[in-house]
């Protein structure tokens, strides 16, 4: 969430040129019609006629680069709004985020040069960057300004005859260099409220109400599920939540009803005057009628509720669910380090042992098939690890603050402030302890403790994140110690240190594996039809918790046994005896052997029924059936205006592992002890291209190996606290981190300065930036 205490109210008005731009796909669309400006603003066209798309073609993604800096990479940005959402009132700026790729091996800079928005025939061109003053509802009911910072265009009623309908908003991002990117979002215009008087409007009265009733003010429904059904408001509906209390979601499915494939966005409203914390979505019971909060309406926004995480474990909705949450409370604090016991000691989270029931199930939202989007949210408790978009979301006692995982793509950041207090245990086991029956010392000072009852123990072998605590006895208390060995069969566990003398049979124990909090993380891509992480835009990103890592991007997904690599050029082929590999664009291709063993190259093709694909470029020499392997990676990829800040003292804190292609961090800030951003390349296929980092500020960045990745990246201007310097204007300094008010980083005046144009005039609370300011994310 945007400290609005301490930002400046910059920006000011948005300057609109509508000079058409030269080589410009999106410029020639200004001869369609009129150019629809309004001083600052864009409304649709004359010919519109109130359907998406009826105003005039939007052009194509232009793919003629404009310069020779990055040929092959395309500006990286995306939309600060949610598709589909409601354009009441004037004054409602849509704000594009994005910046251009970097050369990994040029002293250049490319800088955002504009962007050309076009809607419905008419087009209007952006140069400069600004703060969005558009007022929002924040969590908690009061008013802020929604604070996104890129490049706005403020939105109007239709310039024709038809004044409102749904429209489509295009937006084509370009910097000096580069390939153009087209993003686009549906949109729904009422900026004249022409559409209220035909618009369907229902009531639900939790106490009153009736599901076999009509919906209306005076024969209101029971349940917002009434309202959400193909019997329900409506294509386009407005579904009004008349009182204080509680909504008591038990049905997915009512008798008769069933889902509606509305075009048209429904949203759903607490009743004029009362606060989100006053409006509780819940239900009577976790699992009934069973762990899913099911969403029948395809398209629906809830603004200013509170919903009841511990009572919906999971949130659901039909595939190509698109559903937002504009200034909601989505609450589990009871739950987020697992169930309590009667003396309120946390007994971990149970995500894999005994009947499903019995688990605790992370993350609430889905990855694949949906769309979730939070806007001036408050999520506490839980994981919010797949939304499409977070805009001023701030999130409490979090688990992972950002995870992507399988068929994460176009995913939003703009404004994020997560503050994650321990990391949640895991338990090993399904009780919530395992009893201690026996206790020996064994070799080399370990405890062999063997327990009455192994409890579905899962069978374990050290990894530094395993541990037991002592839950009662003489020793009990919440320091961990290392745990070697977990065997449920002989019902035996080994323990890092001597504990024969303090621990006695009857003691209580708790074996657990730690839920690494981590700030930024490509998760769940595990096999070869699964892509990484891609086309990822990170703004005003604030996070910081004892045990996170700062990253955490991995891939390993190895290709069938024994497969071979044969090229000519970019043209290749993969052989294995065990059958046909399937190997998706940007995948990473390592040589494991021949006379360039390790050398990586990205996939740019592949035909799974011939074996044969292109790569990007090719190997340094020609291969012949040379043994190779494969990673999956993150890719277009940016981030900046971001503080990242782990505050505890662990050896890991943050890992780019796997392949990185067009991935640029700017002006961010990454704060750790002792090491900050690691390079590792222990496993097959790791490989990056195109890695840039600008203007950042960090505490270290190192490798595993002597040397860092050398191909394809680029550290420029950046500060390195402590460390060996790196890159052509990298500096290091042994310098004291301060924090002022709520532990925020307080840059000193003598850092290292930008010295040169901020690819972004403004730090990340939207005051500006010059090149005199000093590196990463804060002005002072």
């Amino acid at each position: 969430m945007i400290d609005v205490t301490r930002r400046s109210a910059v920006g000011g008005l948005l300057i609109g040129s509508f000079a058409p731009a030269a080589c410009s796909g999106a410029a020639s669309s200004a001869d369609q019609g009129s150019r629809g400006g309004r001083g600052n603003g864009l409304r649709p066209g004359r010919n519109w006629d109130g359907t998406a798309g009826s105003g005039g073609t939007a052009p194509a993604q232009s793919e003629v680069a404009r310069g020779t800096l990055v040929p092959d990479e395309r500006f990286i940005g995306g939309f600060s709004a949610a598709p589909g959402q409601w354009i009441h009132g004037e004054g409602i700026r849509i704000t594009a985020l994005g910046l251009p790729p970097q050369s990994a091996d040029s002293s250049e800079i490319n800088y955002f040069k504009e962007a050309v928005f076009y809607l419905e025939g008419n087009t209007v061109t952006v140069t400069d960057w600004s703060v969005n003053q558009t007022p929002v509802r924040m969590y908690d009911g009061r008013m802020a300004p929604q604070g996104s910072i890129g490049f706005s265009v403020e939105i109007g009623a239709g310039e024709g005859p038809v004044t409102a309908g749904d429209a489509i908003l295009y937006c084509y991002l370009r910097g000096e260099h580069g390939l153009e990117r087209r993003i686009e979002l549906p949109l729904v215009i009422n900026v004249d409220r022409s559409l209220d008087a035909k618009r369907p409007m229902r009531y639900v009265d939790p106490v009153d109400g009736d599901d076999s009733a009509a919906g209306t003010q005076a024969a209101p429904w029971r349940t917002i599920a009434r309202g959400l059904t193909n019997r329900g408001v409506g294509n386009g509906g407005l579904l009004i939540l008349t009182r204080a209390g509680r909504y008591v979601e038990d049905l997915n499915r009512l008798p008769g009803m069933g889902p509606i494939d509305n075009a048209r966005v429904i949203e759903v409203k607490p009743a004029e005057g009362l606060r989100p914390d006053q409006v509780m979505i819940t239900r009577t019971d976790r699992y009934l009628p069973d762990p899913r909060w099911g969403i029948l309406a395809r398209r629906v926004h809830f603004h200013g509720v509170t919903v009841d995480m511990s009572k919906f474990p999971r949130i659901m909705g039909v595939p190509g669910t698109q559903v937002g949450f504009f200034g909601c409370q989505l609450l589990d604090r009871e739950r987020m380090y697992g169930e309590r016991s009667a003396a309120g000691r946390s007994i971990g989270l149970n995500l894999f042992k005994g009947d499903p029931r019995q688990r605790d199930i992370l993350p609430p939202l889905p990855y694949l098939g949906h769309g979730f989007y939070l806007l001036e949210t408050l999520f506490e408790g839980a994981a919010p690890m797949a939304p499409r978009l977070y805009r001023n979301v701030t999130a409490k006692l979090t688990t992972d603050a950002f995870q992507g995982g399988p068929g994460y793509d176009d995913v939003v950041i703009d404004g994020y402030d997560a503050v994650i207090g321990e990391p949640a245990p895991i338990r090993l086991h399904l009780p919530p302890t395992l009893i201690v029956e026996s206790v020996a010392r064994e070799g080399q000072g370990h405890t062999a403790i063997t327990v009455r009852d192994a409890g579905g123990l899962s069978p374990m072998k050290k990894i530094w994140d395993l541990q037991v605590r002592i839950v009662s006895g003489a020793s009990a208390g919440p320091k961990p110690y290392q745990l070697f060995l977990a065997d449920p069969v002989t019902r035996r566990i080994v323990v890092e240190g001597d504990l024969a003398g303090t621990l006695s049979p009857g003691d209580e124990i708790m074996c657990y594996a730690i839920f690494h909090v981590d700030f930024m993380q490509q998760g769940g891509v595990q096999r070869p039809n699964q892509r990484g992480m891609r086309n990822t835009t990170v703004f005003r990103y604030h996070a910081e918790g004892p045990t996170a890592q700062l990253f955490l991007t991995q891939g390993g997904v190895r290709l069938l046994p024994n497969s071979v690599i044969t090229t000519n050029g970019t043209d290749f082929r993969i052989a294995s005896p065990a059958g046909q590999n399937e190997i998706l664009p940007d995948d990473i291709l390592q040589l494991q052997g021949g006379g360039q063993p390790g050398e990586y190259r990205f996939v740019k093709s592949f035909d799974a029924a011939s074996g044969s694909g292109v790569l990007l470029e090719p190997f340094s020499r020609d291969q012949t059936s040379a043994p190779v392997e494969r990673a999956k990676t993150m890719t277009d990829f940016v981030m900046a205006l971001s503080t990242l800040r782990k505050t505890g003292h662990g050896f890991e804190m943050g890992q780019f592992q796997h392949g990185h292609r067009n991935f640029l961090l700017a002006q961010n800030t990454f704060i750790s002890e002792p090491n900050c951003l690691t390079f590792r390349s222990k496993l097959p296929g790791h490989g990056h291209r195109n890695h840039v980092q600008l203007f950042n500020l960090c505490t270290r960045i190192d490798a595993d190996l002597p040397e860092l990745p050398s191909w394809g990246l680029r550290i420029e201007h950046a500060q390195l606290l402590t460390g060996k310097p790196r890159g052509k204007f990298g500096r290091v300094r042994e310098v004291a981190l301060r924090f002022g008010e709520k532990q925020r980083y307080q840059p000193s005046r003598d850092l290292l300065r930008i010295g040169r144009k901020p690819l972004i005039p403004f730090d990340s609370f939207g005051n500006p930036v010059d090149a005199d300011s000093p590196v990463g994310s804060l002005a002072v």
